[in-house]
């Protein structure tokens, strides 16, 4: 189940037309049990991304490269793995957790596919002001105005994917895309 180079194009234009309100987009994933099983290689596209935050996160604490490995320290690391981790694993258990409530029955799947391969556009999308603080180009602040421009470009991002793939109504879906949101935050609130 290697991911060919295709499927990665089609998923990534896929998401990024749901990024811009294309319906369309989400004809592009591919769905099915392989797919689906797929579709959790996603994150490795994204490899390059946990680097680039990692050096981010390292930067906030004050740590610059001179002075060590990327990951010689532990709470660093630890945030940037929460981080990475809740980007791909907030929204689709949610929605796993809400399937009965919400009656999403087969469209559960397709829609975690979505989630998976959106989830790098997303990644991408939050390391530039990640890597501009890890360059020292912005400040802290600047950084999470950035970071928070892109969070609500993703949130919308879910928001139009869950309206779409599973067919819920706009409060359903904005539910979905606050809560995928706010756990996030949360999450990342315990280690911080």
């Amino acid at each position: 189940m290697i991911l060919a180079a295709e499927e990665i194009v089609r998923s990534l234009s896929g998401s990024w037309e749901l990024l811009n309100r294309r319906a369309e987009g989400a004809a592009r994933f591919e769905v099915g049990e392989q797919a689906f099983w797929r579709s959790f290689r996603a994150p490795l596209l994204a490899a390059p991304v946990f680097i680039i935050w990692l050096a981010a996160d390292r930067a906030l604490d004050g740590l610059r490269a001179e002075s060590g490995s990327l990951f010689d320290n532990p709470e660093a690391l630890a945030h940037t793995v929460l981080t990475f981790a809740a980007l791909w694993l907030t929204l689709p258990l949610l929605s796993i957790a809400l399937a009965d409530r919400l009656r999403l029955g087969a469209q559960l799947a397709p829609f975690i596919i979505i989630c998976n391969w959106s989830s790098v556009l997303a990644a991408a999308m939050l390391a530039v002001p990640a890597l501009l603080l890890a360059i020292g180009w912005a400040t802290p602040a600047l950084a999470a105005l950035f970071a928070v421009a892109a969070a609500l470009l993703i949130m919308q991002m879910r928001w139009y994917a869950a309206r779409v793939a599973l067919g819920v109504t706009a409060g359903a879906a904005a539910l979905l895309a606050a809560c995928d949101a706010l756990i996030g935050v949360g999450l990342l609130r315990l280690v911080v």
